[in-house]
């Protein structure tokens, strides 16, 4: 009771209103569970805004089993007699607060202790190595605090460790411990944001229950190392925007849960390894901004159930490959910036649940697919800076999901058919520097969410339809180079940029 007193708001105190300090014990309180002799063993407690500093009355409770303060806007430090409550503790949860100050290496006093959860607060100063004393330990999150140093060796005595969380943690410098693979039970290891550095330990593929790796954006070296094909529960693979050199792993094959694998933004050379097609599990596959050559695997065929493939900024060369239609999930397809070349291939059209399709910059050819028109649901599509000629496909314009459409420097010719109208969502229609030709048609007025139209470069004539005043977006508007007559119709919004 004597903690409701530091509250300086009767809304704090109001959820309270149940503790009475004429009951007997507080066995009853909102809040409060008791064991059967009526001691206190858990207080659970979340999301009430509590503006006061962390109650250190709660630790006198010597049977106390389970501390839930979660996101109350708690302020103050961890007191070091946290380590009183030795023989109890099991869950002592703090996160979502404004706590302060350092982890007490009394905490490794906490032998009993399964969960400590301090995410988002601002803590600082290292993680203690006190911590590898809490031998029953399973859950540790601290991400998203201000923690600096390494991490402790002795996280490696945490043998019943099923999570490790401490991301977002900008000083954690050093590399990952190779005693991590002392943790045979961990399951989630999330180092992400963080300034590991180093290779990651081949000791990792010990790790036969490790679901999740996650430790992207930070300064990781070296190379993947193969023992992680090893990891035979591995679903997720999150190592992006580091300094990671040398090939993928062949070994990345053998891991048949594999379903998502995001190494982006790294220094990876070589060929993308066909025996990836052997992880039919996988979902998302993202290896762009790398270094990375060859076609894409054969082997491929196999991941019925992708739904992303992004390779975007590579020097990958060969075809789209035509088994691109088994892909029934796919829903983002990016190839853009590669030495891709050949055609488009009509199955194509197969994929109902693509939204995203970016080929440009590449070395195709042919004509545009008219299947591409059974993608329903394609909200982007960008095929810029290819060979690719024809005329645009009539039926493209009759998908009422496409909010931009780039064909930029292609030789593609003939007429914008009138069913430009139809294409309701378009924001950004660009077709600058093809071939295009015959009269701008006054349909494009219909669409209202249309705020960048790019023609030049191009063979259009007649005069530029007032019609397009009637777009309330418009912006950007650029029709230079064409054989364009007549003025500037007076419906054009003042504040348009207009390149005529």
């Amino acid at each position: 009771m004597s903690w409701l007193s530091t509250f300086n708001s009767s809304a704090s105190v109001a959820p309270f209103s149940s503790w009475n300090p004429s009951h007997e014990n507080p066995c009853k309180w909102d809040y409060i569970q008791c064991t059967s002799n009526g001691f206190v063993s858990d207080i659970k407690i979340r999301s009430i805004n509590l503006p006061a500093i962390f109650p250190s009355q709660v630790l006198s409770f010597h049977f106390l089993q389970v501390l839930v303060l979660s996101n109350c806007n708690l302020t103050g430090e961890i007191p070091a007699f946290i380590g009183n409550l030795s023989s109890s503790l099991r869950i002592l949860d703090l996160s979502f607060n404004a706590l302060t100050g350092s982890i007490p290496p009394e905490i490794g006093r906490l032998s009993q202790l399964k969960q400590l959860l301090l995410s988002s607060n601002f803590f600082e100063g290292q993680i203690p190595k006190e911590i590898g004393r809490c031998s029953e330990l399973q859950q540790l999150e601290l991400f998203d605090n201000q923690f600096s140093g390494k991490i402790p060796e002795e996280i490696g005595q945490l043998t019943s460790l099923e999570i490790f969380r401490a991301g977002g943690n900008v000083g954690i410098q050093g590399e990952i411990p190779m005693q991590i693979s002392s943790c045979k039970e961990l399951v989630i290891l999330g180092l992400a944001d963080t300034g590991v550095t180093g290779q990651i330990p081949h000791s990792i593929g010990e790790l036969k229950k490790l679901q999740t790796l996650a430790v992207y954006t930070a300064n990781l070296t070296g190379e993947i190392p193969p023992e992680i094909g090893n990891c035979t529960s591995l679903e997720e693979l999150f190592v992006y925007e580091n300094q990671i050199t040398g090939e993928i792993p062949s070994e990345l094959g053998l891991l048949k849960s594999l379903k998502k694998v995001l190494l982006w933004k790294n220094n990876l050379t070589g060929e993308i390894p066909g025996n990836l097609g052997n992880c039919s599990s996988l979902k998302v596959i993202d290896f762009s901004v790398n270094y990375l050559y060859g076609e894409i695997p054969p082997s491929f065929e196999n991941l019925g159930t992708l739904e992303e493939l992004l390779l975007s900024e590579n020097s990958i060369s060969g075809e789209i490959p035509y088994y691109i239609g088994n892909f029934s999930s796919l829903k983002q397809l990016e190839l853009d910036n590669n030495n891709i070349s050949g055609v488009i291939p009509p199955t194509i059209g197969k994929l109902k649940e693509l939204n995203l399709f970016f080929a440009w910059q590449n070395q195709l050819h042919g004509s545009i697919p008219t299947e591409l028109a059974d993608c329903r649901k394609l909200q982007s599509l960008d095929l810029s800076h290819n060979f690719l000629t024809g005329s645009i496909p009539n039926t493209l314009f009759n998908l009422r999901n496409l909010t931009k459409l780039l064909l930029i420097s292609n030789v593609l010719s003939g007429g914008i058919p009138p069913d430009i109208g139809n294409c309701t969502s378009l924001s950004r229609l660009r077709l600058g520097s093809n071939r295009l030709d015959g009269p701008i048609p006054p349909e494009i007025g219909r669409l209202p969410s249309l705020s960048y139209l790019e023609l030049s470069e191009n063979q259009f004539t007649g005069s530029i339809p007032p019609a397009i005043g009637n777009c309330p977006q418009l912006e950007m508007v650029d029709l230079h180079g064409n054989n364009l007559q007549g003025t500037v119709p007076s419906s054009l919004c003042p504040s348009l940029v207009l390149i005529y």
